[in-house]
Order: C-alpha cells, then sequence, then structure tokens
C-alpha cells in the first residue's frame, strides 16, 4: 500500500476547507439558534427536540447559540475591531452562562427570568426548560473562553483556546452519546433540566469551530499535514469517532429485541471494538512501514544526487583549472601581440623618418635642381610617407590603449579652438575632394578640462573618415554644450552604414569595405581607437546612419575628465569574458 501524495494544489484546497470550516460551523449554528427562538416565538418549542420525548432546546440557549456562532464567524478576522467584536458577544454569552450557574447553585434569581418571560410570555409559562442546564452553561463558558484566547494565542502562537474548545466539545458529545443511548445522566444533571440534543449537537459544533481557528499547531495542523501524519490522521479520526458509536447502537438495539443479553452482547461490543482497532492500528503501520520505504528510497535518490554533484563539482573545478591556463597562455598571446606591434611600429617610424628627411632636402634643392615632374613625384613620396606615419602612429595608439598604457594629460580645453584646430588639419582632405566643411560652434564658448591632444585627434580620425566616404555634398562637425557634458557631432553625407554594420564598425580592424578592391585605405583601427580614447576621457562614441544618406558620430565628454582614468586591459578583459 501506497502513501497517495498529496500536490501542493491539493493541499491548497484541504487548508482552505478548514479555513472556512469555522465560518460554516458558526453560521450552521446561528441558524439553529434562530430556528429555535422562533419555534418558541410561536409556541412550538415541540420542534426543537430532534428525539421524541426529548428536551426541547432552552430559548436561553438558542440567544447564546446564535451570539456564540456570531462570535464565531467573526472572530475569523484577526484585526482589533473584530476581535472586540468577537469578544462581546462571547461576553454576553459568558454572562448568561455565569448566571444560570449561580442560579443553580445558590438557589437566587437573576434578571434572566423577567427577560425570557417578556420576549415569550405565554409561551415559556409553566416550562421548567427556559433555562439552560448546568452542563449546558459550563460547556457555553469553555467556548466563551475559547473564543477570548484565540487573538492572543494566534499573537502567542499557543493552545489555550484550542484546550477550552476541547472540554466544551467533550461535554457537548457526552451529552449527544446519553441522548442517543438513553442515558440521562450524560446530558442531564438535574431531574427536571438539561442539554438537548440540538443544544448538545451545535455546542459540539462551535467547540469545533473554535478548535479549527488555528490550523497551525494542535490537532488541528495534525489532520491538515501534507506528510504521512496528516494522511493517517485523516483516515483514522473518522473511524475512531463513528465506529465504536455504530458498534454500541448495534449492540443495544439487539439487546432491546432479545436477540441476545446484556452479558453476550458486552462481550460481543468488545470484541468488535478490539477487532476494529487491531485493523486501524495494522493498516497505520503498514502506511508508516509504506513511509519509511519511501524515505529510505528518497535518502538513496538524495545521496546519489551528491555524488553526482560532488563529481560534476570535481569536474567544473579541473575545468575552472584548463580555463585559467588558457586564460594565462592567451594573456600571455595577447601581450606578446601588444609588444609586437609597438616594437615593430617603433622600428618603422625610424626609416620612415629618413626617407620624409631626405625628400625634404631632395623637395628644397639642397642636391640641386629639380624639375617639375620630380617635385610632383618627391609630393606622392611626402603624402605616402606622412599617410604610412599616420597609420603607424595609430597602431601605436592602439597598442598603448589595448596594454592600459595610455597617459591623458588634463588642461582647459575650449571647444571652438579644438575644432578649428581639427577643421584646418582636415581643410587640404576637403579641398582635394571638392567637399564643404560646415563648423558650427558652442555659443556661448565653452571651456572643458580634459585631454586637448586625444581631443583632437579623436574629431580628426572622425573628420577624415567622413571625408574618405563621401563622394560629394557636406562634411559637418557641430559642438553642444549639455548640463553635465558636451557634445561633438560629425557627420556626412557619404555613403553611409548598413544597420546590420553599426555594432562592427568599433571593433579593431574591422572596415565598412572588406573587399580587397576597397577604395578607402587604413588599418581599420581609426574607430576603435576613437571610442577607447573617448572611454579613457571618462565619455564615448555613438553612430547612427541611413544607408545612402550619411552617417552621424556623437562624441559624449564630460565636463571634467576622471584624474585618473583606469581602460580595461586584456588581462582584465578576458577575466571578465
Amino acid at each position: 500500500m501506497s502513501i497517495p501524495a498529496v500536490t501542493q494544489g491539493e493541499h491548497r484546497r484541504l487548508v482552505r476547507f478548514f479555513s472556512i470550516l469555522p465560518v460554516v460551523l458558526g453560521g450552521i449554528s446561528v441558524v439553529i439558534g434562530t430556528l429555535g427562538l422562533v419555534a418558541w416565538a410561536f409556541g412550538r418549542e415541540e420542534y426543537t427536540a430532534l428525539l421524541p420525548a426529548s428536551l426541547p432546546m432552552a430559548p436561553l440557549s438558542a440567544a447564546c447559540i446564535v451570539l456564540a456562532g456570531f462570535a464565531l464567524i467573526v472572530a475569523q478576522r484577526n484585526t482589533p475591531p473584530f476581535v472586540w467584536v468577537t469578544r462581546f458577544f462571547a461576553l454576553l454569552v459568558g454572562l448568561a452562562s455565569l448566571a444560570v450557574i449561580v442560579e443553580y447553585a445558590f438557589g437566587v434569581r437573576t434578571l434572566l427570568d423577567a427577560a425570557v418571560l417578556s420576549l415569550f410570555g405565554e409561551n415559556v409559562q409553566g416550562h421548567d426548560t427556559r433555562h439552560m442546564g448546568v452542563n449546558t452553561a459550563v460547556a457555553f463558558i469553555f467556548v466563551v473562553l475559547g473564543l477570548f484566547l484565540l487573538a492572543s494565542d494566534r499573537r502567542a502562537r499557543k493552545m489555550n483556546s484550542q484546550v477550552c474548545a476541547t472540554l466544551a466539545l467533550i461535554i457537548a458529545f457526552v451529552a449527544v452519546v446519553g441522548h442517543m443511548f438513553g442515558v440521562k445522566d450524560f446530558y442531564s444533571f438535574q431531574l427536571l433540566s438539561g442539554m438537548s440534543l440540538s443544544t448538545a449537537i451545535t455546542l459540539t459544533l462551535l467547540g469545533a469551530g473554535v478548535l479549527f481557528s488555528q490550523l497551525d499547531r494542535g490537532v488541528p495542523a495534525l489532520i491538515v499535514d501534507d506528510g504521512a501524519a496528516g494522511f493517517v490522521a485523516r483516515r483514522l479520526l473518522p473511524g475512531v469517532m463513528f465506529v465504536p458509536f455504530i458498534i454500541t447502537m448495534l449492540r443495544v438495539a439487539g439487546e432491546e429485541r432479545g436477540m441476545f443479553g446484556q452479558r453476550l452482547g458486552a462481550s460481543l461490543g468488545s470484541v468488535a471494538n478490539m477487532v476494529t482497532f487491531l485493523l486501524l492500528i495494522a493498516w497505520s503501520a503498514r502506511v508508516l512501514r509504506e513511509t519509511d520505504r519511501k524515505r529510505a528510497d528518497l535518502f538513496q535518490r538524495e545521496r546519489e544526487a551528491r555524488d553526482a554533484a560532488e563529481k560534476a563539482r570535481e569536474e567544473a573545478e579541473a575545468a575552472t583549472s584548463q580555463a585559467e591556463a588558457a586564460r594565462q597562455e592567451a594573456e600571455s598571446a595577447n601581450g606578446a601581440k601588444s609588444d609586437f606591434l609597438a616594437v615593430m611600429s617603433h622600428e618603422l617610424r625610424t626609416p620612415l623618418a629618413a626617407i620624409m628627411g631626405y625628400q625634404e632636402l631632395l623637395a628644397d634643392g639642397i642636391t640641386g635642381p629639380i624639375t617639375e615632374q620630380q617635385a610632383q613625384q618627391l609630393g606622392r613620396i611626402k603624402a605616402s610617407a606622412r599617410h604610412l606615419l599616420s597609420l603607424i602612429d595609430e597602431i601605436l595608439t592602439f597598442t598603448r590603449l589595448d596594454a592600459g598604457r595610455e597617459n591623458m594629460t588634463v588642461e582647459k580645453v575650449d571647444l571652438e579652438n579644438s575644432m578649428s584646430q581639427a577643421a584646418e588639419i582636415i581643410e587640404p582632405l576637403i579641398a582635394a575632394k571638392n567637399l564643404d566643411l560646415k563648423l558650427i560652434p558652442p555659443f556661448p564658448s565653452v571651456a572643458i578640462e580634459t585631454d586637448p591632444t586625444k581631443v583632437r585627434q579623436i574629431l580628426v580620425n572622425l573628420l577624415s573618415n567622413a571625408v574618405k566616404f563621401t563622394d560629394s555634398g557636406t562634411v559637418t562637425l557641430e559642438g553642444k554644450a549639455l548640463k553635465n557634458e558636451v557634445q561633438f557631432i560629425v557627420s556626412d553625407t557619404g555613403i553611409g552604414i548598413q544597420p546590420e554594420n553599426l555594432n562592427r564598425i568599433f571593433d579593431p580592424f574591422w572596415q565598412v569595405e572588406q573587399k580587397a578592391t576597397r577604395r578607402a585605405t587604413g588599418t581599420g583601427l581609426g574607430l576603435t581607437v576613437c571610442r577607447r580614447l573617448a572611454n579613457l576621457m571618462g565619455g564615448d562614441v555613438a553612430v547612427s546612419s541611413t544607408p545612402g544618406e550619411g552617417a552621424t558620430f556623437t562624441v559624449t565628454l564630460p565636463m571634467k575628465a576622471p584624474h585618473i582614468a583606469v581602460l580595461p586591459t586584456p588581462a582584465a578583459k578576458l577575466r571578465a569574458g
């Protein structure tokens, strides 16, 4: 036999059922009490007696049941206004019950008689049942105490209210048993008064309602438990409560019909009870054994899972070690690459400087007069040498940035001057392609604290790129001063950039025209250097473009560059990846 698994949804439904159970029991109690009052009001008190020749429900009992039912319903809201309303209704029931006990104990009459007579008049004249029995009053007092203690028990996580509710349940259930088996001593302590069957049943409902007003402790917590304990409790409880009751009823019925004598009936009842309880115990033991078996299987699976997790952790550590070794190797390779580029660029500058020097000597006629054709050729040599020098400088800057060794000199920089200097440098390229250069300085003039050389290098690179990819039209350089930053905006009317390439143009050595027949020359490092220089100064470079209509690059720099700017080194980038 296996224990049915209680799913989360099933457990929620179970808890919800027992959560609303006190409200339902309180509502049933209000209805029963109200019907009892109506029956007395119309002189039909016999309708409140559920068995022939049984005691009717006393009018005072019916009124207390209504009040206690309302108090039980309101008690399910655990906020101060509802707590005080609950205690007010419970106090009325408690005072009435204490008055009844005082009357029986000391033989005095309270105002209860007058109140009952004024409400029901002739219908209660001559009835000794207009007051509740002593056992009824005691049961009501326990219900009242349970309602009074409920709010404080919820705060302090105690079970005092459940104890009181259990005592009320015992008194009421004993009365029910007395009525069912004709044992008057179970439901009446006086000759002419006692607890009626309808009152006993209703008090049982009220006691159960108070008991289940807390589901996180006591018997209710055991019943709503989603494990084996709850499963067994929910199955055993009905059997323990009703099976002995049914067996006893059958025994009494058999004795009354003469089917067997009292001794034989008692023996049969005892045997039947023992067999029933043995079956229940055997069933419970089997369920628990199955639970233990499942727990052992679960423990075994958990141990296997732990072993697998440990093995996976060891493999992960081994993979991490391999990755660390690969990272160190990549760092070494990246450093070697940077060192190689730096050394090669430096070595290339030495013969290039000599070439440029000799070109200038020849152009100046130091070695003798030169023809016009020779002057043109020397001009081409000079242009090519300067272009090669700019490429080498670009590579050197990139290697310093990539190694995190690029320094920054912070000075006060006038935006309009920086823009003018960059425009002067780029003017020959603009004139060679017969383009228009539009300069829009900020108004009024603005000065920022940053590295002027790097600002000029960024602007020259961006303007050179704009000229490269613009065959006709205008190249615009605009400056803007915002609240805490400035912007340099370089736009052109050239070929533009495809949308899929916008995120790639800042990658090292990547160019918009990738074919071997591309018309634009360069290393593919210009935009990379621009962005990294801007990052070094605390800013950034952004791009937007429409293919066929041109591109716009926006350089954003803070008003004051950071004193110490740190760019990610190759090692740091590898660790971050």
